[in-house]
């Protein structure tokens, strides 16, 4: 992720940024969660987490997330913009062909297994590695068998 945009910390919470991109959304994306967004989501060096606000389905690769009434800043003007190093139309990898394809096989006892919806689990923590970049690129497939143990007589 290349972050293309931060708003100055010198400036209060209610003065603009000349230097700020525009915000290019849906009329109402700040104060109505309602309003379609992008939805592309990362987070900045302190760890603070932000949602693009730009209109669906926009056609350059840079993300823009505005302050909204709840959040310390101008209401709808651009706190935070990113883009993602690949570049292509969009959010996400110019080609959604697979680059690399990963197998691990997980073997623990069944004792082990306290949650019933461990195969989404293990999904979303696979996911998680991918911050950077769109998970609707990234196929995780989960498959879990069990096996009962003999019991000693």
């Amino acid at each position: 992720m290349f972050i293309t945009y931060e708003r100055p910390t010198h400036l209060d919470d209610e003065q603009t940024d000349p230097q700020a991109p525009a915000a290019d959304m849906a009329p109402g994306a700040d104060v109505d969660p309602r309003v379609s967004v992008c939805g592309a989501t990362t987070y900045d060096v302190d760890g603070t987490q932000w949602t693009c606000t730009r209109r669906p389905g926009h056609t350059d690769d840079e993300h823009r997330a505005v302050f909204d009434r709840y959040h310390g800043g101008p209401v709808g003007q651009v706190a935070f913009a990113w883009q993602y190093e690949w570049g292509g139309a969009g959010h996400g990898p110019s080609s959604a062909e697979p680059m690399t394809t990963v197998t691990v096989t997980v073997s623990f006892p069944s004792t082990a297994w306290t949650n019933e919806q461990l195969p989404e689990s293990v999904a979303e923590e696979v996911r998680s590695v991918f911050w950077e970049c769109d998970h609707d690129d990234v196929t995780v497939q989960t498959i879990a068998t069990s096996t009962p143990h003999p019991v000693a007589g």
